[in-house]
């Protein structure tokens, strides 16, 4: 009789747990509290060149440098940007929507910046500190410019969507689809 009602109890407790109960977490905006996910860095190099001509009468020569320079760029998503509506969960398949990709991080080490060729003729002075620094800000801004020539933003994507769908197939999705708002998408 004992033996009965153990059957009979663990019966009841296997066939009574819905499919709900064995469904993932359902706290699926706790990826909100990651922030900022840099998923892709780049280094790029620049060449600033500069030729200047003597034009006011009283300078005779030309000065020309040319300045080398790398940056560090990181993209990636900012998670925070996640609103509400931007995750559908249906049983085991989830769907994101993704915030657009930026850039996260923009450095340029002084340790990099190398004067390749200076050449001063006539009577002209050297090139200033600060204007040696006028360059790089120009370089800086071209740089800037191009990014979104380097591809970066879309590696960003790319690896961020990889990360997402490993994230949420280890909180037990079976089916991760992650959507990538576009830059042309964004506001």
């Amino acid at each position: 009789m004992k033996q009965l009602i153990f059957y009979f109890f663990l019966f009841f407790i296997l066939f009574s747990c819905s499919e709900d109960d064995k469904l993932p977490n359902p706290n699926v905006y706790e990826i909100r509290n990651i922030g900022e996910l840099s998923t892709t860095e780049y280094t790029v190099g620049k060449i600033v060149q500069l030729d200047d001509k003597a034009t006011e009468w009283y300078k005779y020569g030309d000065r020309k440098i040319l300045i080398s320079t790398k940056a560090k760029i990181k993209a990636g998503i900012d998670l925070t940007q996640i609103k509400e509506g931007d995750i559908e969960v249906s049983g085991t398949k989830i769907i994101i929507t993704l915030p657009p990709a930026k850039v996260t991080s923009f450095s340029m080490d002084s340790e990099h910046v190398h004067t390749e060729m200076e050449e001063i003729n006539g009577f002209r002075q050297e090139f200033t500190q600060q204007e040696k620094n006028a360059f790089l800000k120009q370089g800086e801004a071209a740089i800037k410019r191009d990014i979104a020539d380097t591809g970066i933003l879309q590696d960003a994507n790319d690896n961020a969507i990889v990360f997402l769908k490993d994230f949420y197939k280890n909180l037990g999705y079976e089916e991760v689809i992650v959507q990538p708002t576009t830059l042309s998408d964004a506001p």
